[in-house]
């Protein structure tokens, strides 16, 4: 197929979709608008899988279309027969209400907060600083790539730019000084291992935080449309802590027994990093100042989480490194990146309200929930999050994954009695980051990781495979025990 062809398919098959659903008659008992909704949604999803243009363009045109189409897509005729109810105005409402949603906005400013690290050097520093004091024995220096990563989460919500952007280039700088290559049999001497950390890194670090992915937001707000539970930014963080800070322990272990390097001590590495900082210099006056307003912003959203909202924290702490000339507002506006995912995450919310506004989630409980009574809830709680974890080998977008099955699996459970919804839900939107273990194309990182040529496909997918059981197996037995005790 030439790259013409591929085009022209890639941007007809959305409408292809969308046209298909509309001709399938109505589902007995559910409302018309819902369907209409739901063949606007999934063509949505499919346009931001094969992406013909970018996704953050294809889901502002389906919220656009939405709009336009209010009358059959998102209220029924009760709503419409109400005296002075005016559909075209109340869904414009709807349709911009995602930019006012405060998790959208602190993602937002968890990406000014990358910009700082990136435009100060302080993120390389972090990196090379752990690399120097940890860099003596392979062991350790794995440890240290994932530290890293971990570090550098809470305020970079994009782990392809977190990864990708800042500890990649690091990284990848380490092999070639023990003679190892890409593509070649001396990538296992140390390439393959370290580039493997850097996968276990972003996975765990992406479900740790609210703000360690992009999709953690679009999840939250399901659960809080489908669910009606708002999971705030220190309640997701202690949720995971006890279940991350195993797998930071185990993670890199297992890697190691599994994929041992050939390369197991030396100095080499922390002599390179020593020298790196040397070349960097002192540590800048923006440097210091971006350190204290992450602990200051760290220190709110813990301790002053009942009086500040953690959206103003960030805002305030962007407003601070405005005035203080940590980055500048020029800046800002050519970082595409946060504008993007701003946009992206605002018209992705919308649409998954209107998931639950068109009728179509109440309908979809209630169908299911007949077809799995018998099942005990614990049981049932199991397996919707089996299903929703192991279900990514079929995407290359957590945030695709995210919206296409988390609305379902949300509203299976919801129409399941005994179900425990709080337990479902968290248990779901914490195991989001740490799928993107699983294959090479399940999460940005790993793309740039697998094509870097370190890794070989047959080892990827064991190792991903390996790692993508221990993972949510811990999840389940730890995380779940702990919820068990707070809900």
């Amino acid at each position: 197929m030439s790259e013409l062809t591929s085009k022209i398919v890639k941007s007809l098959a959305p409408l292809a979709v969308l046209a298909a659903i509309l001709l399938i008659p109505v589902p007995e008992g559910m409302p018309p608008q819902a369907w209409y909704f739901f063949a606007i949604f999934v063509a949505m999803i499919v346009g931001m899988i094969l992406e013909p243009i970018p996704a953050t363009a294809i889901s502002f045109i389906a919220v656009t279309a939405s709009v336009l189409a209010a009358d059959w897509v998102l209220f029924g005729a009760k709503e419409l027969a109400a005296p002075g109810f005016n559909a075209g105005k109340e869904a414009l409402k709807w349709g911009l209400a995602g930019f006012s949603s405060a998790t959208v906005w602190l993602v937002f400013g968890a990406f000014i907060f990358a910009l700082g690290y990136e435009s100060t050097g302080l993120g390389r520093r972090i990196a090379l600083f752990m690399v120097k004091f940890m860099g003596k024995r392979t062991l350790t220096l794995g440890y240290a790539v994932v530290i890293v990563d971990v570090l550098l989460a809470p305020f970079t919500p994009s782990n392809t730019a977190r990864t990708g952007g800042t500890v990649f280039p690091v990284v990848r700088n380490l092999p070639p000084l023990f003679d190892s290559f890409p593509n070649d049999v001396s990538s296992r001497r140390i390439g393959g291992y370290l580039m493997w950390m850097m996968v276990v890194g972003t996975s765990i670090s992406s479900s740790m935080f609210i703000t360690g992915a992009a999709p953690n937001v679009l999840g939250i707000e399901f659960v809080n449309k489908i669910a009606g539970l708002q999971i705030s930014w220190m309640q997701w963080f202690l949720a995971f802590l006890p279940v991350g800070l195993i797998l930071l322990i185990v993670a890199p272990l297992i890697s190691w027994y599994l994929y041992k390097p050939g390369v197991t001590h030396s100095n080499e590495v922390a002599v390179w990093a020593g020298s790196a900082l040397v070349e960097m210099g002192k540590v800048s006056r923006k440097e210091y100042t971006l350190i204290a307003l992450v602990l200051l912003s760290l220190c709110l959203w813990v301790f002053g989480g009942k009086v500040v909202n953690a959206t103003a924290v960030c805002l305030l702490a962007v407003s601070l490194m405005l005035v203080l000339k940590v980055v500048a507002w020029k800046d800002i506006t050519r970082y595409s990146s946060a504008w993007n995912t701003l946009v992206n995450l605002a018209t992705l919310v919308v649409m998954a309200s209107g998931l639950t506004r068109s009728g179509f989630i109440d309908w979809f409980a209630t169908t299911m929930s007949t077809h799995l009574e018998g099942f005990s809830p614990d049981m049932t709680l199991i397996a919707l999050v089996l299903v929703f974890y192991f279900a990514h080998y079929l995407f290359a977008s957590l945030s695709a994954h995210t919206a296409t099955l988390l609305p379902v699996i949300l509203a299976v459970g919801k129409g399941l009695p005994g179900v425990s919804m709080e337990h479902l839900s968290i248990l779901l939107v914490l195991s989001i980051g740490l799928m993107g273990v699983l294959t090479p194309y399940a999460t940005g990182p790993g793309v740039i990781i697998y094509g870097c040529g370190y890794v070989k496909s047959k080892d990827y997918w064991r190792l991903g495979g390996i790692l993508g059981v221990v993972y949510i197996t811990l999840l389940l037995l730890v995380g779940w025990p702990i919820l068990s005790i707070w809900y």
